[in-house]
């Protein structure tokens, strides 16, 4: 067994939040933290983070409001001893993640947010989910077990990208157009949710995820979709299950305010699990 060949997952997290001005400002929030006290404790040091709105602008305007790379990143110093290099290097990585990125990310999702608000009139997240398709990485450093053999004997990493696309949303759908309304899925039928995937696969609107995570985090406001907000998650369930053909609903609980849901899109042969290992 080569097991000095081991290969390490890098992640390449693409985080896309709802910019609609149907958005309350605490949701807004909620999903800032989310990302402050989830996402950036659990990220490698290899890993990188594109973060995107989904607004009337999703096409149109797509923009990385927010960005960072650790692979082309240095935290090692020269002052450092060698009995501490290793622990220095990962205080430094964790300070700036939990310091400097989470402030700056906080303050960059508010003021782009203030900046794109001619776009918040829509929830575009068709095509939303086309644009985050351009940012999937499949990249590796090698490409048979040889590759991996020559690299361990030359002290490179052996390593694959993995992409997980992370959604904060309603997954309520509304172009500008209005040919993909979704705003009225609460109301909808099985068979006509169906309809809905059909049209979308006729007009090629349904990128090719294959091999990428996706997890969805939502809230609903229970106070507008009154007795239909429970039929409107189940139904957004649905359709993203007929959508990529398999899905596993992973948590819900109902709010005060706000139906709360996360669930994920998961490829036939991956492990139901994987959600503890996403982050």
């Amino acid at each position: 067994m080569l097991t000095g060949c081991d290969t390490t997952k890098r992640k390449n997290y693409v985080v896309l939040i709802d910019n609609s001005i149907s958005v309350p400002e605490q949701v807004m929030q909620r999903y800032i933290t989310t990302i402050q006290e989830t996402i950036l404790p659990n990220i490698g040091d290899k890993d990188r983070l594109i973060v995107q709105f989904i607004d009337g602008c999703s096409q149109d305007k797509a923009e990385r409001i927010y960005s960072f790379d650790l692979a082309e990143m240095n935290f090692e110093n020269k002052a450092d001893g060698v009995n501490h290099k290793a622990d220095s290097t990962r205080a430094r990585l964790k300070r700036y993640l939990m310091v400097t990125v989470k402030e700056e990310i906080a303050k960059t999702i508010l003021a782009k947010r203030k900046e794109r608000k001619d776009c918040g009139g829509y929830t575009d997240i068709v095509n939303a989910l086309n644009e985050a398709k351009k940012l999937v990485e499949t990249k590796k450093s090698y490409s048979s077990t040889t590759d991996r053999i020559l690299n361990d004997a030359q002290g490179n990493d052996n390593f694959e990208y993995e992409t997980c696309i992370v959604i904060f949303s309603d997954m309520v759908n509304e172009n500008s157009a209005k040919t993909f309304d979704f705003t009225t899925f609460g109301r909808l039928k099985d068979d006509e949710v169906n309809k809905k995937v059909l049209e979308l696969k006729d007009l090629d609107k349904i990128p090719d995820l294959a091999g990428v995570k996706v997890l969805v985090y939502g809230a609903t406001s229970t106070k507008e979709a009154g007795a239909f907000s429970g039929k409107q998650i189940e139904n957004i369930k649905l359709f993203c299950c007929m959508d990529y053909n398999a899905c596993f609903f992973y948590k819900f609980t109902q709010g005060r305010m706000f139906d709360q849901f996360i669930f994920l899109y998961k490829s036939p042969r991956e492990s139901p699990f994987f959600c503890k290992r996403l982050f």
